[in-house]
């Protein structure tokens, strides 16, 4: 079965590809002699299963996927199950809420409630903590500016407390650091523009590219924690043209390989190549 596209959805999905500058292009397809037995077969093999989700009275900007449940950030005020009539099942979720991935149900138990809309949402790599970020500074009526740790089965906020000048638009996770971006010049304080890092106890770190224009709007860092990439409305990254994307070291590169000497058969010795 082919899932539907709920028409409310289209034009928040062409609005989130304008805000990063990117484009959606189909590929071109292939010409009929050139597809083979195993192109058709693994064709054949994708298929798509409709799950009917809540429904909200808003827009829903990020999405995680942590185990069995996504959780949803957004700027909305109500959910309902899937393709129930305005105004029945209707339960009050304040701009986040989370669903059953195999069902499409809602949690029930996660009800956190922000005073301003979620722009990005990432989970810590054992799933113990969902983080959050957008415009709101309360969460559950506790200050919590701007970035937010949430209980990943009540939504109710952690202890954690950073305090940047203005919203965050886009976070990511990578071992026991936070990487984020968005439209501050400062946090805790002290000078970062528009990109900056903390530890999960809440410690503010060394990274600190300058972003001096604009808006960064999300964030993602390689699989090894080496690189962390930036997205959004910038023009430049510590002085080099960077128009909406760019890349930066995090304070944690690999460890570089091993180069050592070692003697040939001749005698005489040589550098041996890095592995």
């Amino acid at each position: 079965m082919v899932a539907r596209t709920p028409r409310l959805r289209l034009p928040a999905l062409a609005l989130c590809a304008s805000l990063f500058g990117l484009a959606l292009v189909a590929a071109p397809a292939a010409p009929a002699d050139a597809l083979t037995a195993a192109d058709v077969s693994a064709a054949s093999a994708v298929t798509a299963d409709a799950l009917p989700t809540v429904q909200v009275n808003g827009v829903v900007w990020a999405q995680k996927i942590v185990g069995d449940t996504v959780y949803v950030g957004g700027s909305f005020t109500t959910a309902q199950p899937a393709g129930a009539a305005a105004g029945v099942g209707t339960v009050s979720r304040t701009n986040l809420l989370a669903y059953d991935l195999n069902t499409g149900a809602l949690k029930t138990a996660f009800v956190p409630v922000t005073n301003g809309q979620v722009r990005a949402i990432t989970a810590s790599p054992d799933g113990s903590q969902i983080w959050v970020a957008g415009d709101f500074n309360q969460v559950n009526g506790l200050s919590r500016p701007f970035v937010a740790a949430l209980d990943p089965t009540t939504g109710a906020p952690t202890s954690f407390r950073i305090v940047p000048n203005a919203p965050v638009y886009g976070i990511a996770i990578s071992g026991s650091t936070v990487f984020f971006g968005g439209n501050f010049t400062a946090v805790n304080s002290t000078t970062r523009t528009r990109a900056a890092s903390v530890s999960t106890s809440g410690t503010l770190l060394p990274f600190a590219p300058a972003v001096p224009d604009q808006t960064v709007r999300a964030v993602v860092v390689s699989p090894d924690g080496s690189k962390v990439v930036l997205g959004g409305s910038f023009t430049s990254l510590n002085g080099s043209t960077s128009s909406g994307q760019a890349s930066a070291r995090s304070a944690r590169p690999p460890a570089r390989p091993c180069r050592s000497r070692w003697r040939t058969a001749s005698g005489t010795t040589a550098r041996r190549p890095r592995s």
